[in-house]
């Protein structure tokens, strides 16, 4: 049976609730100067009033269609406001120990320098494990961005992911009692939360440790986890934090990635079943790379204005080589140095780094490595994200319907532009 609207906003609240929020929090940035017009008191009666409005038409209506417009102006007002308490400080600051962080932090450089000698390798480790670029060959953090992996570099969800899941397996000896179970939490989150600060708490990886947290959380309570609810709860608290957030050009690709792995990699991942897990395995890291750049490609075409020629290529070899790098950096941090193990380890590490450069400079010189030159405007970024929903429908529900959608979505941007005098 197909779910109504009524339906999806019962199984996804925070995806409505951080929705309407961010609608009203882009209107009043688009109309930031009329706004402005208004003394924030000002401002704040006006939504007072008309929140007290809005709820005398709730309780003398039995209309559902007045009471669900009410909740939308409601929660939409509360975005307004948002902007206005947000535009000199955050709403909420929280302190966290920067004494053991820092020594947290010194103690993985000092393993890491004295297990990787190499100048080079040692800088991308650093760079790699903890976002440390200030040593870094920014020629060959060029080479990455040229060939569009340099999200390889960066410390973001696959990073915390490692940390997650490893945690989980350590964990996962103790019984399933309240007690422990929360003991469990405990130690994951703090694990979580302790190395995203010791990443100097990146806007990519503070995305992804909100998004664990809630998961994880939400799984402690027994509730039913929806990755949408999860993305949508994880935007309204960033935006209440930092409402700047909603400008980050790294914050909006990493939830934007997120979003088309979600939506598209189940549904591309089933196109071609397979038997070889050889087969299953690169078919599904290419299907993982499809489903990032689908979701991804309007937001850098907007930014940047290109879009390198190789991206799926170099995200199809090296993504799989980089989560390797991370795992034995990861065990690298927690080996202790018995009969020099550990600076063995670092050597085999750091041949390993030499190596995967070289393959990045190879590819980086390859003639067929050009940027490919496409500008978006907002109105092509809008529509390319229109006619993404239709296809993701089609594909969803196997209606042709929508194919006639987007044939008609097309037609009438064609005309327009055609019709257009600017």
């Amino acid at each position: 049976m197909e779910k109504s609207p009524t339906h999806f906003r019962a199984a996804y609240p925070l995806l409505f609730i951080s929705g309407i929020l961010l609608a009203g929090i882009i209107f009043a940035k688009l109309f930031v100067q009329e706004l402005l017009l208004l003394r924030i008191s000002e401002a704040t009666y006006l939504l007072f009033f008309s929140l007290v409005l809005l709820q005398f038409i709730i309780n003398h209506t039995n209309t559902t269609y007045i009471e669900g417009l009410a909740v939308y102006l409601i929660l939409f007002s509360w975005g307004i406001l948002l902007f206005f308490l947000t535009k000199e400080k955050n709403l909420f600051q929280i302190p966290y120990p920067e004494a053991f962080i820092t020594y947290c932090r010194n103690a993985v450089v000092n393993k890491l320098n004295v297990c990787i000698p190499s100048a080079e390798a040692n800088a991308f480790a650093k760079s790699l494990l903890l976002g440390i670029k200030t040593d870094a060959n920014k020629e060959l953090l060029n080479a990455y961005k040229q060939l569009g992996i340099i999200h390889i570099v960066a410390i973001s969800g696959m990073h915390l992911e490692i940390i997650f899941k490893n945690i989980l397996r350590i964990t996962s000896w103790l019984p399933r009692k309240k007690l422990l179970m929360a003991v469990e939490l405990f130690i994951v989150l703090g694990f979580v939360w302790t190395y995203t600060l010791m990443a100097f708490a990146s806007p990519s990886i503070v995305r992804a440790a909100v998004f664990f947290s809630i998961y994880y959380i939400g799984k402690f309570r027994g509730d039913s986890s929806f990755t949408l609810n999860v993305m949508a709860g994880g935007i309204l608290i960033l935006l209440l934090f930092d409402l700047k957030n909603v400008e980050n050009i790294g914050l909006q690709l990493s939830y934007a990635a997120v979003l088309g792995i979600h939506l598209f990699y189940p549904l591309l991942n089933k196109m071609m079943p397979m038997d070889n897990p050889v087969l299953v395995f690169l078919w599904s890291n290419l299907c993982i790379s499809i489903a990032a750049q689908l979701t991804t490609l309007p937001i850098l075409l907007y930014y940047f204005h290109q879009l390198a020629s190789m991206v799926l290529i170099s995200n199809f070899i090296m993504v799989p080589l980089s989560t390797l790098l991370l795992y034995a950096l990861a065990l690298l941090v927690i080996t202790p140095n018995i009969m020099g193990f550990s600076k063995l380890f670092g050597q085999i590490i750091e041949k390993y780094i030499i190596s995967m450069n070289k393959a990045i400079s190879y590819l980086e010189a390859l003639p067929m490595n050009h940027p490919l030159l496409i500008s978006f405007g907002l109105e092509q970024v809008i529509l390319f994200y229109l006619a993404l929903l239709l296809i993701y429908a089609w594909l969803y529900t196997k209606r042709s319907h929508w194919l006639l959608y987007l044939t008609g979505l097309f037609c009438c941007y064609s005309i327009i532009k055609l019709f257009s005098t600017g």
